[in-house]
């Protein structure tokens, strides 16, 4: 019909959110069921935190003694010249200390740069997969699921490979703070050996202490974030979707247990593959009215949102050579996606996938 372009290679499509453990450990509740719609910050899953709240006890009391220690240090004692030999030792042993920290920061500097370099190779990997579902995707040769599945894999491996990069920024400050104390106590010993009047080895003292201190406290917030992790919540309002975790199950960090599918109207949108002969004069805007074949009678309406930049067959896993010698001409068709206008879920329950057939009014 003059100035309207329809097809029946459209389907309904949306967003999907995978779920996965954070933290290993042992399935104690499962709280949702196949198809049950929840809410976003809803619990789904639990994990045994017995672990996970040992460490935090643990890390609460390293970090008890650690500011016990500090203000121990914090008090000033100026030591007398005829205390020479308790200077020397006193300063030798915040040489020590010092060192002591340097050693671990240094550590901790170089297991945060093998770190980083295994995540960058993990990210390199999750960029080639997400391409490569991409790629599938377009061609519909593999389901939605699959590429937010790969995308959300690459987002998590981008995440991962930026915390490590801010511990490493973190342990390098740590690790050039640790050498000035170093150098700040081996001057205190040097002057403590020829035995001068006063000194103050307190305030070096105070120094490792405090950054004992700080490194206990973040020791604690990691321990707590483990903690927080076991209990798995709901990233978004939706309907849970294959669900594959049971109580009793052993799961390990990034495991998928379920999926969040959204089924609010602002959530889904339908995309359209149209002959690269009906979108010459096809604009982002026109009006779209919507049939679904699993609801006879049902009429949607909606807009244009976006026409593809390219065909399906280019983004493809292999894209045809047209060079060859023995060319056959093919329609192309070029994925255009709709924006649906709000309606009633009540009344059309759009599912993911459903077949549709779009009209859109391009005059």
């Amino acid at each position: 019909m003059a100035g309207r372009e329809s097809t029946d290679d459209a389907f309904v499509e949306g967003h999907i959110h995978p779920v996965a453990a954070r933290v290993s450990g042992t399935v104690v509740q499962v709280l949702v069921d196949e198809n049950q719609v929840v809410e976003e910050g809803q619990p789904l899953v639990l994990l045994d935190p017995t672990d996970y709240e040992v460490a935090v006890a643990q890390a609460r009391a390293d970090l008890a003694t650690a500011e016990a220690v500090l203000a121990s240090a914090s008090v000033g004692v100026p030591l007398q010249a005829n205390q020479t030999d308790l200077q020397v030792a006193a300063a030798t042993a915040a040489v020590e200390a010092a060192r002591r920290a340097l050693t671990e920061a240094e550590a901790q500097v170089a297991a945060a740069e093998n770190q980083i370099r295994g995540l960058e190779a993990a990210l390199q990997l999750a960029q080639l997969d997400l391409q490569r579902q991409t790629r599938l995707r377009a061609q519909d040769l593999v389901p939605q699921a699959a590429l937010d599945a790969a995308r959300t894999h690459h987002d998590q491996a981008k995440a991962a490979l930026d915390a490590a990069r801010a511990r490493l920024a973190a342990a390098m400050a740590a690790r050039d703070r640790f050498a000035s104390e170093v150098e700040r106590a081996q001057a205190a010993a040097k002057l403590a050996s020829t035995g001068q009047d006063v000194t103050t080895i307190k305030d070096l003292e105070r120094r490792a202490a405090a950054a004992k201190r700080d490194l206990a406290r973040e020791r604690l917030r990691q321990a707590e974030l483990q903690l927080s992790y076991t209990r798995i919540l709901a990233p978004a309002r939706g309907q849970v979707s294959k669900k594959s975790v049971e109580a009793g199950m052993v799961v390990a960090a990034g495991k998928p247990l379920l999926a969040i599918v959204p089924l609010d109207p602002e959530r889904l949108w339908v995309t359209a593959n149209f002959k690269e002969s009906q979108i010459g004069r096809m604009r982002p805007g026109q009006r779209v009215e919507i049939t679904v074949d699993a609801l006879p009678g049902v009429r949607l309406t909606g807009q244009v949102d976006s026409i593809m930049a390219g065909t399906g067959a280019v983004f493809s896993l292999f894209p045809p050579e047209n060079a060859m010698g023995n060319y056959v001409k093919v329609v192309q068709r070029v994925p255009v996606r709709i924006r649906l206008d709000p309606y009633d879920p009540a009344q059309v329950p759009l599912r993911l996938g459903l077949s549709v057939v779009p009209t859109v009014f391009v005059e």
